[in-house]
């Protein structure tokens, strides 16, 4: 049992760590087992700080060491964490999607994906499991001394919940369609709250969207003359071929004028 001196000592610390961070993360830790969150925990440690606890503790203490994160209490969903870091919301919020790790699917979970089982041979030997992977409406067929899988099968629908005969066939082919890990649900920065579908940023099409820009930009100053250190040597390259095309016309015009040798000559005196 938790003494009034331990609790007293739990919410110091949590005041004191909440006053050295700028960025502060709300996560949930629900359905989440011990072994994935301290891996989780391990990942991040020396960028950010987790604390764990309470909301009814958490909340007191937020309300006396920085109650400009009061809003962060709507975020606080089951079995909650705060997570304080140096790091930008987005950085954080990229480091703690790639820790996720994958598990195996239980019957009523949400299907995060369409989980299909592809065709191919198994490891499994033939016996009641080929009436167990009918039960989840898997193709499947006894061939030589091991289960083959006849076609790829979609057993289950993004958004749909896992049925427990999927669930059980998927665990004995090895799959593990889930995904466990932190969850963050907001992220706090100077008074501003980002929630997770605003820090969910794809990287590689970002990237490529403002390449895209870049390119496009710098033609369109080129084009206009617009001079900037970007522009001058393309607007000298330019220039320069301008003028290597005029100097070409010119010799062209300078060769069309010039008086021909095929003149004759004057009759000889008689």
């Amino acid at each position: 049992m938790v003494t009034k001196q331990q609790k007293q000592q739990s919410m110091k610390k949590m005041e004191e760590a909440l006053k050295r961070y700028p960025v502060v993360a709300v996560a949930t830790l629900q359905n989440l087992p011990s072994r994935q969150f301290n891996s989780v925990k391990k990942k991040i440690r020396g960028q950010a700080e987790v604390i764990v606890g309470r909301a009814k503790i958490m909340s007191k203490a937020i309300e006396k060491a920085r109650p400009e994160l009061k809003e962060l209490e709507k975020h606080f969903a089951g079995s909650t964490a705060i997570i304080l870091t140096d790091l930008s919301p987005f950085k954080l919020y990229r480091i703690i999607s790639q820790s996720k790790s994958k598990a195996a699917a239980k019957p009523g979970a949400i299907a995060p994906s369409d989980i299909i089982v592809p065709a191919g041979e198994t490891n499994l030997p033939p016996g009641p499991i080929l009436s167990e992977l009918k039960q989840a409406k898997i193709d499947a067929k006894i061939q030589g001394p091991k289960v083959v899988i006849t076609k790829d099968c979609t057993v289950a629908k993004k958004g749909e919940p896992i049925s427990e005969p999927v669930a059980k066939a998927l665990a004995k082919l090895g799959i593990e369609p889930m995904e466990v890990g932190v969850a963050i649900t907001a992220v706090w920065e100077k008074g501003t709250i980002y929630a997770p579908e605003v820090l969910a940023v794809d990287e590689t099409a970002l990237m490529a969207e403002i390449a895209l820009a870049h390119a496009s930009s710098l033609a369109l100053a080129t084009e206009a003359g617009f001079f900037v250190k970007e522009t001058i040597p393309l607007l000298v390259g330019k220039a320069v071929r301008a003028a290597m095309a005029i100097s070409e016309k010119a010799k062209v015009g300078e060769e069309k004028a010039a008086p021909t040798d095929t003149a004759q000559a004057p009759p000889a005196a008689q």
